[in-house]
């Protein structure tokens, strides 16, 4: 569970056993609905890194680059290896044509093509490795790397996290009579005192047996820029019975 998860279950314990359980609006925490960690693929050098914490960007984006010049050399050498067999193949071929050599011999000469072509895409592969690109629009959370240090395959590089952001707010279990997907929610911010729209998208597949509560997940309004992972805040239904009346 994470530390925000954690400090929602612990506001909401907080306020059922002082019986007061959602006597008032329930809390909430945003979060990104895309999250996660860039992995290098590849051993190398860090030759640059763009996009430092903080920073935005877009889907395709280069975030890092690792040092290729090792690997563009070893696609140059394929490449060359490759177009050596293509013209052993063609000899062969011509050669058999004149009744020269025999079937075998042309079948073995595709063969060292094919294998020369399926290496040349595993060299273009891992030049292609090199350059880190992001998944999505997003921000970097955290940098994990600096330029010219020495990364190895699966080791971290960058987190990074989505423009679109959820709130993932407490309920009660018995809100599960009414409550359903696209129910309307207005997030109240805590930390910006602003309102965002937004609506429910998922709801949590199990009740906690302790606390009878449940979370959901509302997507929010991306016409806030100033919201970011990590703000807490309060939400109102509109739809839920009896709120008019509150």
């Amino acid at each position: 569970m994470s530390l925000c998860a954690r400090l929602l279950f612990l506001l909401t314990l907080v306020s059922l056993t002082s019986g007061t359980a959602f006597a008032e609006l329930p809390r909430g925490v945003v979060e990104a609905a895309q999250r996660t960690v860039l992995s290098s693929e590849l051993s190398g050098l860090v030759a640059s890194l763009p996009k430092r914490e903080g920073d935005s960007f877009s889907k395709g984006e280069t975030l890092a680059q690792i040092g290729c010049a090792l690997y563009e050399a070893e696609r140059q050498k394929v490449a060359i290896r490759l177009r050596q067999a293509e013209r052993v193949l063609d000899n062969k071929q011509r050669l058999s044509n004149l009744d020269a050599v025999g079937t075998l011999e042309v079948n073995l000469a595709d063969l060292a093509v094919q294998e020369k072509a399926a290496e040349l895409e595993i060299a273009r592969l891992n030049t292609d490795r090199c350059l880190v690109k992001a998944p999505f629009d997003g921000r970097v959370v955290k940098q994990h790397i600096s330029e010219y240090q020495s990364v190895q395959p699966q080791q971290k590089l960058l987190e990074v996290v989505g423009q679109q952001l959820e709130a993932r707010i407490i309920i009660p279990a018995t809100w599960l009579t009414w409550l359903e997907n696209d129910e309307k929610v207005v997030f109240s911010v805590e930390e910006t005192g602003t309102m965002v729209e937004g609506q429910v998208v998922r709801i949590g597949a199990a009740v906690d047996p302790v606390s009878h509560t449940l979370p959901v997940w509302t997507r929010l309004s991306s016409d806030n820029g100033d919201l970011r992972p990590g703000m807490s805040g309060t939400a109102r239904f509109p739809g839920r019975p009896g709120e008019e009346s509150q």
